[in-house]
């Protein structure tokens, strides 16, 4: 009775149920009310990244002075932001309002499901121009030039790796480091996107950047992609992913994209084409190339993937 009524445990307890309620109210009034793009704080932040980067990333300096420019810059950026939440979190009235506040600033999973949905659609409708519009508003390689089987393959690869970087890690940090350390993440991620080195003019400027998103990725959706292979065959599923996730460039990634391509008998991978040069890269999964229904069963299945998820990270809480 005297361990139940101690009141450093009760403060635990407490901690750890505002942190629940916090969770779900972000997400449900992320899914009801997902904040446009053009309000969002993190448009400003990649404007100033971009502003940083131009001033101390230089193409006439030798590539060891770029890189380190690149680690010194992201220092900068992230330990002033985690610096300014940290300083802020101690002062506001409720921490767990504080907390579901930064985490639905952090969540951008309705619109990259809104996305799957959409894609989908043009590629039923045969409209190239408008799926390939579309993909370059989410990623770094030219969509141009894409075919209608390229923007299936895109479109999945997006879907699964969107999902899981906008919604399943930000949970994953939340849990770990509450709001502040899903804001964290998910400003670390905008500033890959803006500093990614796939581009030449940020490499290698944005290794350091690229590097530690990628070791952040690794455990959380290492665990997503094991939810993504339950079905008939989890065991067949898990180890394809294991032999062919771990020739991907980034194994977290990797893992993701072959859990998903066994599953659901999709092909993913192959060449890309960055700022006019092709980048060969390893081709995951078997079968057919993501049509309208494979996308549209993705999109699907993956929420019922983050629903497990989240059900998953609230039990933590709970215990």
């Amino acid at each position: 009775m005297d361990d139940l009524l101690n009141p450093q445990q009760w403060m635990i307890y407490a901690a750890d149920q505002g942190r629940l309620w916090a969770l779900w109210l972000a997400v449900l009034v992320h899914w009801l009310l997902p904040l446009p793009s053009q309000y969002s704080p993190f448009q400003y932040w990649r404007q100033y990244a971009d502003l940083l980067a131009s001033q101390v990333n230089k193409d006439t300096d030798p590539k060891r002075q770029r890189k380190l420019a690149g680690a010194l810059a992201l220092m900068l950026m992230g330990g002033t932001l985690a610096i300014f939440l940290i300083a802020t979190r101690e002062l506001v009235w409720s921490r767990p309002l504080f907390d579901a506040i930064l985490l639905w600033l952090a969540l951008d999973w309705r619109p990259i499901d809104k996305f799957g949905h959409t894609i989908a659609h043009a590629i039923d409708q045969h409209d190239k121009g408008a799926a390939r519009a579309l993909l370059a508003t989410r990623v770094n390689r030219e969509t141009e030039s894409l075919s209608l089987i390229g923007i299936g393959k895109a479109g999945a690869e997006t879907l699964l790796l969107g999902t899981a970087r906008h919604c399943v890690c930000v949970i994953f940090y939340y849990l770990l480091a509450g709001g502040v350390g899903a804001l964290l993440y998910t400003s670390l991620v905008h500033l890959h996107r803006v500093w990614t080195p796939s581009r030449l003019s940020y490499y290698p400027f944005g290794l350091a950047s690229a590097r530690l998103l990628n070791l952040l990725d690794i455990v959380p959706m290492g665990l997503f992609a094991v939810i993504v292979a339950m079905s008939r065959q989890p065991w067949s599923h898990l180890k394809t992913g294991w032999q062919q996730g771990r020739r991907w460039r980034t194994p977290g990634s990797g893992w993701l994209l072959a859990c998903a391509g066994s599953r659901f008998q999709l092909s993913l991978g192959g060449p890309a084409v960055y700022q006019g040069t092709k980048t060969l890269r390893t081709k995951i999964g078997y079968g057919v190339t993501p049509a309208c229904y494979h996308l549209l069963l993705l999109r699907l299945k993956l929420t019922h993937s983050v629903l497990i998820w989240l059900g998953l990270c609230s039990l933590v809480l709970i215990v």
